[in-house]
């Protein structure tokens, strides 16, 4: 939950994007935070703290977060990223700003103000990485794991307990007594986040970190205390690289700052009230477009921002399309590319799903009202309107609430079903995913996932409800999946629960738009086809053993040149 409105933006910076938080008006303080995690880190303390007084923009590292990496070719250094966090800030306008940075963001820091000094009014550092040699070559050794998908679901455990782990022992893979943790373990939801952040980068998390631990701290030290930008090496009890406050030049400003985080930052406020940057940034830039991708904004609807995926920019009306949930826009990126090139065509992450904000409400007509207003957002009075499995109900019910804005419907997969079938399944569909101590939340959504592919309904283990079909099983895609879904899993089971409540089958023989639906062989309500065809009394389309986005776009496309 966020403390103020705090926005999310993407900036086009060359060849890739570059995604960051900002809240707040005044002189610039960019802060950047530890690997592996993002700049989400800062939403609870840093954010209302500082945003009070100054603008205060958190920039997710490459690689990290919802950053694209950088493309060297090799081993980034540090001092490669603080040459991308100049790039960054010049597109967003930031000729000045005061700097904040947590362990691999301190190093990045320092870097920049050394590199920049005219564009560096402070530099406040909580816990400066000063690695020895022996050290360092251990840590690249062993601390930097591959995340590796299995079938079994498993790895989603270790890096769960492998994320808790380094708040227990320092570093995470030293279980001895000399190197237990000086903390509290988090809570839940601060174990959750930082989970999902590693899962959420990817293998790429490790780039950064192997950056700061090849980073030669000492001469960096060396150099910016002779330089004109004032840097404050400041360290907490607890943290922990702590002790390297006690191998700090002893001609730099060394601060140790309070155990508590909140303090902490009430001390770090005070220093940048007095070395502020001069002036003020610009609003954000719009993102530009990147050829052969799909661009990413956010959309403010109802005090809340929702992702909003395009591709495409030709005149006419767009596409809009729908995901199934639990899950996000990301499902569709292949689709909506093959749509682009013929038409405009966007895609929504619904409420509480992806990466648009969290919602309180979990209903297929509530979802559909938060698309509706995004539309209103996007200046688009009237869309054709693709949905798959319980997004193609989102879609219905848009349909059926604003005929006159929703041209034509495309329906994959639709959850047609009587109502003691969806009350049948409503019982056992979803198990509830909220993050639980020993992280086997994950592998709940894991292998429900898992299994609806195996069976129908996945929750009968039987003969005769094995589906005798190619499974689509492979472990690095249900990965890609099961990562988009834990984005929010306090919303799995709420979802699933409005999506088996909204009468799909009785709202869809009220609409009167034209409509075309589809479905793969291997999709999860493909067992409702027939129901479905003898609800409407037209053959629904077959894609294929499995939903190929190509095949899907023609199907598309040819449906919506017949109504043009």
């Amino acid at each position: 939950v966020r403390h103020m409105m705090i926005t999310r933006h993407y900036a086009t910076v060359g060849s890739r994007r570059v995604h960051y938080r900002r809240a707040g008006q005044g002189p610039a303080i960019v802060l950047l935070h530890a690997s592996p995690v993002s700049s989400e880190v800062f939403e609870a303390v840093h954010f209302p703290i500082l945003a009070k007084e100054f603008t205060v923009i958190a920039i997710d590292t490459p690689g990290q977060g919802l950053s694209d990496k950088l493309d060297l070719g090799r081993q980034e250094k540090i001092e490669d990223l603080a040459d991308a966090l100049a790039e960054t800030l010049e597109v967003l306008g930031v000729d000045h700003c005061a700097l904040y940075g947590r362990h691999t963001g301190a190093s990045i820091a320092v870097e920049y103000a050394r590199r920049f000094p005219a564009r560096a009014a402070l530099v406040i550092t909580d816990g400066f990485p000063l690695f020895p040699p022996e050290v360092r070559d251990d840590y690249l050794k062993n601390y930097l794991a591959d995340i590796v998908p299995d079938w079994a679901g498993s790895h989603l455990l270790w890096w769960w307990f492998r994320y808790r782990e380094q708040h227990v022992f320092w570093p995470w893979h030293k279980h001895k007594g000399a190197n237990r943790a000086d903390q509290d373990v988090p809570d839940l939801a601060f174990l959750q986040r930082g989970t999902r952040e590693i899962l959420v980068a990817g293998n790429t998390y490790k780039s950064p970190y192997a950056a700061a631990f090849l980073h030669e701290g000492p001469a960096a030290v060396d150099a910016i205390i002779k330089g004109p930008v004032p840097v404050c090496f400041g360290g907490r009890p607890g943290d922990s690289v702590f002790s390297a406050l006690e191998r700090m030049d002893k001609k730099s400003w060394i601060k140790e700052f309070a155990r508590d985080k909140r303090d902490a930052a009430m001390q770090e406020l005070e220093i940048f009230r007095q070395h502020p940057a001069k002036g003020e940034p610009p609003p954000p830039p719009d993102t530009a477009d990147l050829r052969g991708r799909v661009t990413v904004r956010y959309a403010a609807v109802g005090g809340r921002q929702v992702a909003v995926r395009s591709s495409g920019d030709h005149a006419g009306t767009p596409v809009v399309l729908l995901h199934r949930f639990p899950g996000s826009g990301k499902f569709l990126e292949p689709l909506l590319l093959e749509l682009g090139k013929s038409r405009r065509a966007i895609a929504i992450d619904l409420p509480g799903h992806g990466d648009s904000d969290p919602v309180g409400d979990h209903s297929v007509t509530a979802y559909a009202a938060v698309v509706a207003a995004t539309l209103d957002h996007l200046g688009l009075p009237s869309a054709h309107i693709y949905g798959h499995n319980a997004g193609a109900s989102v879609a219905i019910a848009l349909a059926l609430d604003r005929p006159r804005a929703v041209a034509s419907l495309m329906l994959e997969g639709p959850m047609v079903m009587t109502a003691p079938d969806r009350a049948r399944f409503a019982a056992h569909w979803a198990l509830p995913a909220d993050p639980v101590w020993d992280g086997h939340h994950l592998t709940t959504i894991w292998h429900q996932t898992r299994d609806k592919r195996l069976y129908y309904p996945w929750y009968e283990k039987t003969l005769s409800a094995s589906r005798f079909i190619e499974p689509e099983i492979e472990p690095e895609r249900i990965h890609d999946q099961v990562v988009e879904m834990i984005k929010h899993p306090w919303s799995f089971k709420p979802a699933w629960d409005a999506a088996f409540a909204y009468p799909t089958r009785e709202c869809l023989s009220e609409v009167r738009v034209p409509t075309w639906i589809g479905v793969a062989d291997a999709d999860d309500f493909a067992p409702c086809r027939e129901a479905t065809e003898r609800l409407l009394g037209q053959a629904v389309t077959a894609l294929g053993p499995t939903s190929s986005p190509t095949a899907t776009a023609q199907a598309i496309n040819a449906f919506l040149k017949a109504q043009a």
